[in-house]
């Protein structure tokens, strides 16, 4: 496994992580008579929960802590680089600052963050923890091999959420999806190696997922989409304008010395 191809490892993994989320779980769940909230939140749990523990077990398995920010024997640091989604976090909280909010029960308030953190987690750990490190193995020593693993991750990333196409016949806004994923994911990709720590970054990316997401919770108006909107581009942009200004500034003697921990490192 230490020897395949980092291109071939991730066909394997998406091709995992695609059967996961096809799993008829809602099938299993819908006999419990659950609402169609509750049906979903708690489905994409437990999920996203199995994918975290293959991504989590897997990137053990490879001696991949060092590289992929979970090592303790490096510091967080530039913590202030954590702070800079904030801004979606407050434009999530902002979607739903005009609507009745008093039907809101603290139950779902409770599952929709779990289930947020969990996608979060789940995916910050697949595509920057494992696939992620697994490129700078084989690009590290490229004059560009940062930026190269960094981009490739994203565009996997982006591209992952094509399944998306299997329940919203909106092919457009499934399309704008990816593309904001990709700037999402150059950011926390960038974020992870500058920074050293990967556990910050799926709290974020989980806690953006979750004031996204407050809209749709049960008793709430529903919110109504724009089909196709560029929106989500554009406030995504700075992320990865931030992306390419920090990325230039990742110390590439730490990224080899990572490298080299993880080869040398036995368990």
């Amino acid at each position: 496994m230490k020897n395949i191809s980092p291109f071939l490892f991730t066909m394997m993994a998406l091709t995992a992580i695609c059967v996961i989320m096809l799993l008829p779980i809602d099938a299993i769940l819908i006999k419990m008579s659950l609402s169609g909230f509750h049906l979903e939140y708690v489905g994409l749990t437990i999920k996203m929960a199995l994918i975290f523990i293959l991504s989590y077990g897997v990137l053990k398995k490879m001696n991949l802590e060092s590289i992929s920010g979970l090592s303790s024997r490096d510091t967080w640091q530039f913590k202030y680089l954590n702070s800079i989604p904030i801004y979606l976090m407050i434009l999530g909280v902002f979607s739903i600052i005009s609507k009745d909010v008093t039907q809101i029960h603290l139950g779902n308030v409770v599952l929709l963050l779990f289930a947020c953190l969990t996608v979060g987690f789940a995916e910050e750990f697949l595509f920057r923890g494992l696939l992620q490190s697994l490129f700078l193995k084989k690009y590290h020593a490229h004059k560009y091999g940062i930026l190269i693993s960094t981009l490739i991750s994203a565009v996997v990333f982006g591209l992952f959420h094509l399944i998306n196409l299997t329940k919203n016949d909106d092919v457009l806004s499934v399309l704008i999806q990816v593309v904001f994923a990709m700037f999402i994911g150059f950011f926390f990709g960038v974020l992870v190696l500058k920074t050293n720590k990967l556990i910050p970054i799926a709290i974020t990316h989980g806690l953006i997922n979750f004031f996204f997401s407050l809209a749709f919770l049960p008793g709430i108006a529903v919110m109504e989409e724009s089909q196709g909107s560029i929106a989500p581009i554009f406030l995504t942009l700075p992320l990865l304008i931030s992306g390419l200004l920090v990325v230039k500034k990742i110390n590439k003697e730490d990224i080899i010395r990572k490298i080299e921990e993880s080869k040398a490192y036995k368990r």
